[in-house]
């Protein structure tokens, strides 16, 4: 299966998806612009596709080792640069969902989050529709999938009547950010709101999404076959469709980052190959165009850079996106 997808119940259980497979244009296009850096509110109508996608994202911070349960150290963390930080400057690594007893960050101890990643399409102010990415943390996408839920429960619901907001008739999903005036993951306060009328997927809305990407027959074959198996342990998830899989290659674009300089990646010197080098911004990530000067070779057995003494520790919130960290607004 090229990748699972995470459906409503699968949402509200905390169940952990697998990526797995990247190349795009600007990532400030790509996402949904939730950054209440030029205005405090910010409200994005948007058309779902599907269901999200799930991985696991690392930040680097650690936790203050508290062998002695010291309630003074509880939920405090410490910034520790990554072991590949000399080579990449991102401040984030997605994890090894498929097997995360072999995760690096994971064995190296680095806090990690869910968050999850959904083909969409975006209203503009002049009516017209743009293929986005809506990437965020638990706190938006269970809203939506506990109202999903409850429409699939609800008995007064008609069986024509939309319970999810993926299919092709179904109403549109409005995400408002807010700025709070507080400093961390509480700067910005999430709302989700639902259409009271269905907005239809007309087949230009379909092709838009087909030209931003288009699965081969195998794989559309493969995950068609896998989402119905899936579909029989989980009524809630809605009858298949093709162009659920149309849009952002998502499994490629957040797929797991290895260690660079390892066995398993090797950093390359032509500019033709070099990696495209993914950063946090207000937005979650940004794609970086090519370089264009030589990039200097670096070779696996190359020693990778001792971690810096840490800061102090510093009070950690808890919260399910880790991107406020790195922001720069």
């Amino acid at each position: 299966m090229i990748r699972k997808y995470a459906s409503s119940q699968q949402i509200l259980a905390g169940a952990t998806a697998k990526p797995q497979g990247n190349s795009y244009p600007k990532w400030s296009d790509m996402m949904v612009n939730l950054s209440v850096k030029e205005q405090k509110r910010v409200t994005r109508k948007l058309k779902l596709v599907g269901d999200p996608y799930e991985f696991t994202e690392y930040v680097d911070k650690q936790y203050v080792p508290n062998p002695t349960n010291d309630p003074a150290l509880k939920g405090k963390t410490v910034r520790v640069p990554f072991p590949d930080a000399d080579v990449k400057k991102s401040f984030t690594r997605i994890g090894n969902d498929e097997d995360p007893s072999n995760c690096p960050w994971k064995k190296l101890g680095y806090i990690s989050t869910t968050q999850y990643a959904q083909n969409c399409l975006e209203k503009q102010d002049d009516g017209t529709w743009i293929v986005k990415v809506l990437k965020k943390g638990k706190s938006i996408f269970r809203d939506i999938a506990k109202e999903q839920i409850n429409r699939f429960n609800d008995p007064e619901l008609d069986d024509d009547d939309p319970k999810h907001f993926g299919i092709r008739t179904s109403p549109c999903v409005r995400i408002t950010a807010e700025a709070t005036g507080y400093e961390g993951p509480k700067s910005v306060e999430y709302s989700v709101g639902f259409d009271p009328k269905s907005t239809y997927i007309t087949d230009d809305m379909i092709e838009m999404l087909r030209k931003v990407g288009e699965p081969s027959v195998e794989d559309l074959t493969e995950e068609r076959t896998s989402y119905n198996r899936c579909r029989k342990s989980d009524p809630s998830m809605p009858e298949w469709e093709d162009f659920f899989l149309y849009g952002y290659p998502l499994h490629k674009i957040f797929k797991h980052t290895p260690i660079a300089g390892t066995e398993t990646e090797t950093v390359k010197a032509t500019t033709k190959h070099v990696e495209e080098e993914m950063r946090p911004d207000v937005k979650g990530y940004h794609v970086s165009p090519p370089k264009s000067e030589p990039v200097e070779e670096v070779s696996e057995k190359k020693p990778v850079r001792k971690p810096t003494p840490p800061p102090p520790p510093v009070e950690e919130d808890e919260d399910d996106s880790i991107g406020w960290m790195n922001e720069e607004d």
